[in-house]
């Protein structure tokens, strides 16, 4: 099945080593295309295998976004797709008003330049027409948690509206811009490096709609149709894939 008639022939995908980010990449290359995998981690970017081509890279740093630009410029020529999923959540105590600025600078890291300067940076290699920006974003954005769920949510609630934004700025060049807001999704390293825990995971999965958590491969599917050439008329939306509504 050739990716050039099936979906965007190449692709980035940061925070592409773990969980959601990893099983967009590895569902993007099993339809045939090239996919380079960005993250801060060489070491857990090397275990993806599959054919996935690895970079090194600090999302929120300038200069590394420029190195990665170059690498895919390199390694795919035009990109088809772009995948912001990098991104994270703070845990410990926020005590200290020292404690609340650095809690807020790091998330603020992570969860919005992470996204903002690679979209920057790409915005040469992106096909004309035809190219696609995908931003994860959390079900959090719509979140009233309080302590320290506030920044994370904000950060989130931020890209759903910038990316809107992105998409008025693309459009003319037949470039679409959208963001996929997952819900609870066990498998990622906002719960710890292992994941959730299974029984807790369980449980919360019973609260929802479906019945159930999500999966990686739940969001990778939302991605890969915004990539897809089917999708050349959805643009600006935050398509939420959170199993519905809680029962109770």
């Amino acid at each position: 099945m050739s990716g050039a008639d099936t979906g965007p022939g190449t692709a980035v995908v940061t925070g592409g080593g773990t969980g959601i980010g990893l099983a967009i990449a590895r569902r993007l290359a099993s339809r045939g295309n090239r996919v380079v995998i960005a993250g801060r981690r060489g070491e857990v970017l090397e275990r993806a295998g599959g054919g996935l081509i690895p970079c090194t890279a600090d999302l929120s740093r300038p200069a590394d976004v420029e190195a990665l630009a170059e690498f895919a410029r390199a390694e795919l020529g035009v990109v088809g797709a772009l995948v912001l999923n990098a991104g994270g959540a703070q845990h410990g105590p926020v005590e200290t008003l020292a404690d609340v600025a650095a809690h807020w600078r790091s998330t603020v890291d992570q969860n919005i330049l992470s996204a903002v300067l690679p979209a920057h940076a790409f915005q040469p290699l992106l096909r004309r027409p035809g190219g696609r920006v995908v931003v994860v974003t959390s079900a959090a954005a719509r979140a009233t948690g309080g302590g320290g769920e506030v920044a994370y949510a904000s950060t989130k609630a931020a890209l759903n509206r910038w990316i809107r934004t992105l998409a008025t700025e693309l459009g003319p060049d037949g470039i679409t811009a959208n963001a996929v807001a997952p819900g609870f999704v066990p498998q990622t390293e906002l719960y710890g490096p292992g994941g959730a825990d299974p029984a807790w995971s369980e449980r919360i999965g019973r609260g929802i709609a479906v019945g159930r958590p999500g999966t990686g491969e739940d969001i990778a599917a939302a991605v890969e149709y915004l990539v897809s050439p089917a999708a050349g008329f959805t643009n600006g939306t935050v398509l939420e894939v959170d199993g519905g509504v809680r029962t109770r």
